[in-house]
C-alpha cells in the first residue's frame, strides 16, 4: 500500500511533466537509466519504483519526497506554485503559459477530455485574443506588483512579442477542450472599474481607452457568438453560466488522457496547481456545485442571454 501510493503519485507527476510532442516513457528513460520495457512496466504499475529511482525523479521534477513517503500528515498534498513574484517575472510568466499549453495539448488527444472553469475575473483565454486587452492586463498586474520598474505610461511598457504569441497559443489550446465555464456576474464591471481608475491616474490616454473599449465590445460579440452556438472558437462543446452568487477566486479542473488536474488562480496571474486525483475531484465537485447557483446562457436561455449581453455592453460603454 505504501509503495502503491508513491507509484501513483510519481506516475501522475511524470504524465503531467511530459511535453506535448513527447511520451511519458521517453521522459522516464531520460530521468533514470532503464530500458523501454522496464519504463512501460513501471508506468503500468506492474513493478514499483525503487527508492533510489523515486529520489532521482523527485529531484528532476521538483517533487516533495516527504509528501510522497508520508512523513507529513496524511491529509497533506503536494501543490505547485506558479508565480511571477521573482527576479525575472516575464520568464516565470512565460513558463506558466507553456505549462497551460502542455496540459491542454496533452489531454486534448483524449476525445473525452473536458474542463470545468469558474472565473472570478475576465478569463485570460478570452483576453489573450485581443492585443490591447492582453497588454493592458499585463500592465495592470505589473504596476501592482512591480511599481518601481513599471513605466508610468501604458504606452511605454515593452512586452516581448514572444509573450503575446504564447498567450494566443494558450487561448487556442484551452478552446480545443470541451468545457463548462462559469462567470462571476461582476467580471466586466470589475475590469471596467480598473481601467477607469488607471485612466484617472493619467496612465492611459483617451485614445488608448477607446481602443480598450472597442476590444471589449469585440470580446462581447465573440462571447455571445460562442453562447449562441454552444461551441468554443475551436468548435468544441462550450456551456456558459453566469453565477448569481459570488465566489472568492478562479477555479479550474482538467481531465483527459489519464490526467486529472486542479488549479486555483490567485494574484491575477499566479496559480496553485495539484495533480492528485482526490484533490482534482473535490475541485470538480466544487465548481459543479456553483452551477446550481448560476444561469445557463449558452444555446438555451435566449432571454437571459440577451439581457446579460445588453447589460455588459452598457457597462463597457461607461468607459
Amino acid at each position: 500500500m505504501f509503495m502503491t501510493k508513491i507509484n501513483e503519485e510519481l506516475i501522475n507527476a511524470l504524465k503531467h511533466n511530459t511535453p506535448g510532442n513527447s511520451s511519458t516513457v521517453s521522459l522516464l528513460m531520460n530521468i533514470i537509466p532503464i530500458g523501454k520495457e522496464a519504463a512501460y512496466r513501471r508506468l503500468r504499475g506492474d513493478i514499483p519504483f525503487t527508492l533510489e529511482e523515486v529520489a532521482v525523479i523527485c529531484v528532476k521534477l521538483n517533487l516533495s519526497l516527504d509528501l510522497l513517503i508520508g512523513t507529513r500528515p496524511t491529509n497533506a498534498y503536494a501543490f505547485q506554485l506558479n508565480a511571477v513574484f521573482s527576479e525575472h517575472p516575464l520568464d516565470e510568466y512565460s513558463n506558466m503559459l507553456k505549462e497551460i499549453i502542455e496540459i491542454a495539448e496533452s489531454i486534448k488527444t483524449d476525445t473525452d477530455s473536458f474542463s470545468y472553469r469558474a472565473y472570478k475575473t475576465l478569463p485570460q483565454d478570452l483576453l489573450f485574443q485581443y492585443d490591447v486587452l492582453s497588454k493592458i492586463y499585463l500592465y495592470i498586474v505589473y504596476y501592482q506588483l512591480y511599481p518601481e520598474i513599471t513605466p508610468k505610461r501604458f504606452s511605454d511598457i515593452n512586452i516581448p512579442d514572444s509573450i503575446f504569441a504564447l498567450q494566443k497559443q494558450s487561448a487556442k489550446a484551452l478552446h480545443e477542450i470541451g468545457s463548462v465555464i462559469i462567470f462571476d456576474k461582476h467580471i466586466f464591471a470589475d475590469y471596467v472599474e480598473i481601467v477607469k481608475y488607471i485612466r484617472n491616474l493619467d496612465m492611459i490616454s483617451s485614445t488608448e481607452t477607446d481602443l480598450i473599449k472597442a476590444e471589449l465590445h469585440l470580446m462581447l460579440d465573440d462571447l455571445e457568438r460562442y453562447a449562441v452556438s454552444g461551441l468554443s472558437m475551436q468548435k468544441k462543446k462550450l456551456e456558459i453560466y453566469i453565477a448569481q452568487v459570488g465566489f472568492d477566486c478562479s477555479y479550474y479542473y482538467f481531465q483527459g488522457a489519464g490526467l486529472e488536474a486542479s488549479v486555483i488562480g490567485m494574484y491575477c496571474l499566479d496559480n496553485l496547481s495539484c495533480y492528485n486525483p482526490k484533490i482534482a475531484k473535490n475541485q470538480k465537485k466544487w465548481i459543479k456545485s456553483l452551477m446550481r447557483f448560476s444561469t445557463l446562457i449558452s444555446e438555451s436561455g435566449e432571454l437571459q442571454r440577451n439581457n446579460y449581453f445588453l447589460a455588459q455592453r452598457n457597462i463597457v460603454d461607461m468607459l
